[in-house]
């Protein structure tokens, strides 16, 4: 079938128009929608750096001018990541969200592939099964399942094979294949499948090593790469689930609660701009092979070489080859699991840093359209925040030590335009938040989904409490990254721990002793030099000075259970799990594989909650 770029909203042929019900992205042009994002961000931005230029007119003070463009880049950054949730909301009070049912055609072939390198064989091909069994009892058809290890540890590859035979008989459409050489990590792996199989398929839906997806969520995305021949990718929202730890339950809360309004924001106005995370996603394979190939950049790492981050420039350069790319706000069964401690949390953002900055390099690349471009840069942002923040934070202390008056000035006045700068700020930092909790608390289904109202409240509350500790301590650390990357220091690209595993005190000291330093330095600072900086800031003081201590208890499945029993931090998978997730945690619950001690298990491991009930 010809490909037919689609703009406004996903549209299908008309063989295929009873099959799948899309509404809404209709009634506004998508310049418009463009415009509700942009503009609310750049007048945010001026309003903020303006407010603040007007508060500290009468100080005189050599640090004003740099410490207003570093407030500007601040705020910005703030709007950029604030905004979209508010759009969200104005989207779903308007009725202007997405929502699709779609259903296969039956027609064509897809494959569901799952890269692996050094990962747990019984979690891997325990999640296989599952999927595999899910989707034939469905009933739909035409999908094989592949498990591509790159794996180069001989005895984890023999426990891959163990682990193969013992499930194959359970799910016949399941394959397995071992490359001889791991030559461009998981984008290399995915190649050689196209290569080798990709001739055999329409479609490929890519999974991480921890992913989990329903067979009405696969049934569904195969159904709209029916039903819309221009579309080249269709990228689902994968929700953490299955750690114990009590930092992992927090970071799962507040992903399943915020989430949701924020992805429908971004798709109200990117549309068909969307970008693509790398897993959980079905990717049209003739167009991923014809456009998506990587460039090798000049020079050495950390900048040179692979594109360590590979699924934004692959979404930029299936747009500019003119496919579109989809992000759908709806929640499906598409499920992960997030690094189950704060120390293995750092250490993924470290390798996805010098993965993003990476993208600096491919900024001006012809070709990519504005919104892949935007997605390239703001990856570059998001890291590069941490030392604009430490820098503002070291001009506004150096401010207060030689008694400039910028800080006073801007901290003490009590004018209208005052009040409206913080208001403007904190809007900016919380609002989006606010307006998704305030959605789930007054629906009475889905607050029930959280435990319940009382519970909701109370997870949300203390969920911030524990954010101001996580966000003060990464701009410190991608500050330290970035740094480092510019010394040309580079990160292995390991696997990832996959386990609930605890953190000991020697190891934490050895990682965050300098940001828990750093913290009492400051803090020792302030209370000589300026009072009214400490108050503001302390928030970030203390989540620098308890960076050590936090990160080790929260690394405790006994503080993540004791959470649980008291209804802490419940998200509606564990209120009331559906029914891949309950079979997931069957599979992992018989018995083990002949060799395997239970303490080496890693991968997801979901334990009902108090509410649950078969």
């Amino acid at each position: 079938m010809k490909m037919q770029p689609l703009r406004d909203s996903f549209q299908m042929d008309q063989a295929a128009a009873s099959l799948c019900r899309v509404s809404a992205l209709r009634a506004a042009p998508g310049q418009l929608r463009r415009a509700a994002f942009v503009v609310p961000i750049l007048g945010s931005t001026a309003l903020a750096t303006a407010l603040a230029a007007w508060t500290t007119a009468g100080a005189v003070d050599p640090l004003r001018w740099p410490l207003l463009a570093l407030l500007a880049v601040n705020v910005l950054y703030a709007a950029l990541t604030g905004w979209p949730t508010m759009l969200g909301f104005l989207a779903r009070l308007s009725g202007r969200t997405l929502h699709v049912s779609a259903t296969p055609t039956g027609r064509s072939r897809t494959a569901l592939v799952m890269p692996i390198h050094q990962e747990d064989p019984r979690a891997v091909f325990a999640a296989m099964e599952v999927m595999a069994q899910a989707i034939a009892a469905s009933g739909t058809r035409n999908i094989d399942l592949f498990v591509l290890s790159d794996t180069r540890d001989p005895a984890i590859a023999a426990e891959e094979m163990r682990a193969f035979a013992a499930v194959r008989a359970r799910a016949p459409t399941l394959r397995y294949r071992r490359r001889t050489s791991n030559a461009g990590r998981k984008v290399g792996n995915l190649l050689e499948f196209c290569a080798t199989w990709g001739d055999s398929y329409d479609y490929m839906v890519v999974l991480d090593a921890d992913s989990l997806m329903g067979a009405g969520a696969v049934a569904t995305l195969i159904g709209l790469m029916d039903a819309n021949p221009g579309v080249g990718i269709v990228q689902s929202v994968p929700y953490p689930v299955g750690r114990e730890t009590l930092f992992a339950r927090v970071q799962q809360f507040a992903a399943r609660l915020y989430t949701p309004m924020l992805v429908e924001g971004l798709t109200f106005w990117q549309q068909g701009d969307g970008n693509y995370w790398g897993h959980n996603a079905i990717v049209r394979i003739a167009p991923f092979v014809a456009h998506c190939g990587l460039p090798v950049l000049p020079g050495r790492e950390p900048f040179g070489g692979e594109i360590l981050c590979h699924d934004v420039v692959e979404a930029g350069l299936m747009r500019a080859a003119g496919w579109d790319v989809w992000v759908l706000p709806q929640v499906m069964e598409s499920y992960e699991a997030l690094p189950a401690n704060f120390v293995d949390y750092a250490n993924r953002e470290r390798r996805w840093c010098q993965g993003n900055l990476q993208h600096a390099r491919l900024l001006h690349r012809p070709g990519l359209r504005p919104v892949g471009r935007f997605h390239l840069g703001y990856g570059v942002l998001h890291y590069i925040s941490g030392p604009f923040a430490v820098l503002f934070l070291a001009l506004a202390t150096l401010d207060a030590v030689i008694g400039g008056g910028f800080v006073p000035a801007l901290l003490l006045g009590t004018g209208a335009a005052h009040g409206a700068l913080a208001a403007l700020v904190l809007g900016l930092l919380y609002a989006g938040k606010l307006l998704s909790m305030g959605t789930a608390f007054f629906d009475d289904r889905e607050a029930r989904s959280y435990g319940g109202r009382a519970r909701l409240l109370a997870s949300a509350a203390l969920e911030q409490v524990a954010a101001l500790g996580i966000s003060a301590t990464l701009i410190v650390l991608y500050t330290r990254y970035v740094v480092a990357l510019l010394l040309g220091q580079t990160v292995r690209w390991d696997a990832q721990p996959r386990d609930n595993r605890g953190v000991s005190w020697a190891e934490g000291w050895l990682r965050l002793r300098g940001t828990m330093l750093i913290g009492l330095g400051w803090l020792l600072l302030l209370m000589q030099k300026s009072l009214a900086l400490l108050a503001w800031c302390a928030p970030l003081v203390f989540g620098l000075l308890m960076a050590l201590p936090m990160a080790i208890w929260s690394s405790r499945t006994a503080l993540g259970g004791l959470a649980r029993r008291w209804g802490l931090f419940l998200t509606p998978e564990e209120v009331s799990p559906p029914p891949v997730l309950r079979a997931f945690q069957r599979a992992m619950a018989g018995p083990l594989a002949p060799g395997r001690p239970q303490a080496a298990l890693t991968g997801l491991h979901l334990a009902p909650s108090s509410a649950d009930g078969d």
